[in-house]
């Protein structure tokens, strides 16, 4: 098995006890076990004093010889305070930043552990202990880096690879999670489209390269510009969307104003000219006569008509400007 997924163990033990019990333990390190750090009892011994009992496949007393990935396995007879633990596992400040799980097996009834064995019990009972937690910590460990992965892969799958901003794929779960906090706080929904106005000159000019360090660029403004409560998408093409949940006191044109703004960006290669935006909006509030008995699907595709309607009409007042619907 790959030494990434078997997990490191690590031995403060009694001498005499140790030396019982190493050749049924040493038995799993080819499949089971990783590194094997032996730390001696003696709390009076500094950790790479001595080199006594120490045979192939044991590391020598110190650190483990690699970063234990899966995992540590703690054998002990005696409490370990969990800062000298971590010191001896960790001794780098960068390998303390992501601290290994640790499974102890105590040979002390009295001490808690995830396996807690007598003293004297048997080198294969110890063994055996130790290898089911093995198993457990690599199926953690596995386990781990799937969740790991799946929320990667959500990831992938509700964001635009170019911008970073969500996708029309998250649209529909995202409208719900704003339509019901807006609904419970009673705040409006607010949803806007913004386009940058003359791009298409820059991909004409420049190549879609060019534009697309555009692109990448106004995403990076767009989030800069917006609270972390707010939603922002690539709508498609140069259009990018914003929806959001404001007091209904609270104007939206001057929200969608400032995020307008920070869209504006000069590109030197053609002499710098200025790229602006438009913007269109189109705001709707949970639990009124507008909204009631309508689903939620009939109610986003009416917020995105007008939204659409109304930046149609910023574009046609020459753009660089925010219209609202109606």
């Amino acid at each position: 098995m790959a030494r990434l997924f078997r997990p490191s163990l690590v031995v403060l033990l009694e001498p005499t006890r140790w030396t019982r019990i190493r050749e049924a333990v040493e038995r799993l390190i080819p499949g089971e076990l990783g590194d094997v750090l032996v730390i001696s009892a003696d709390e009076s011994e500094t950790p790479g004093s001595s080199d006594q009992g120490v045979s192939p496949g044991v590391s020598r007393p110190g650190k483990l010889l690699s970063p234990p990935r899966s995992g540590v396995i703690l054998l002990t007879d005696r409490a370990v305070s969990a800062e000298d633990l971590a010191q001896r596992l960790h001794p780098g400040p960068s390998d303390r930043q992501r601290p290994a799980r640790v499974y102890i097996v105590s040979l002390n009834r009295h001490l808690p552990g995830d396996a807690v064995l007598p003293e004297d019990a048997p080198p294969a009972a110890v063994a055996e202990a130790l290898r089911l937690l093995a198993k457990v910590a690599r199926l953690q460990y596995v386990l781990r880096r799937r969740r790991l992965l799946v929320r990667r892969l959500k990831r992938a799958a509700f964001r635009d690879p170019l911008t970073g901003l969500l996708n029309r794929r998250a649209w529909p779960r995202v409208f719900r999670a704003v339509w019901q906090r807006a609904k419970r706080t009673h705040q409006q929904m607010v949803f806007a489209l913004f386009d940058l106005d003359n791009f298409k000159s820059v991909n004409d000019t420049l190549g879609h390269r060019r534009g697309d360090e555009l692109l990448r660029s106004v995403g990076l403004a767009a989030r800069q510009a917006c609270r972390r409560s707010d939603y922002l998408f690539r709508w498609g093409g140069d259009e990018i969307a914003l929806l959001c949940a404001i007091d209904p006191k609270v104007p939206a044109e001057p929200i969608v104003n400032r995020v307008r703004e920070h869209l504006a960006t000069k590109v030197t290669d053609l002499g710098e000219k200025l790229i602006t935006a438009s913007a269109g909006i189109s705001i709707v509030s949970p639990g009124t006569p507008a909204t009631s008995g309508k689903s939620l699907a009939k109610i986003a595709e009416e917020m995105i008509q007008h939204a659409d309607q109304a930046l149609c009409r910023a574009k046609s007042f020459g753009g660089n400007t925010v219209c609202r619907f109606p």
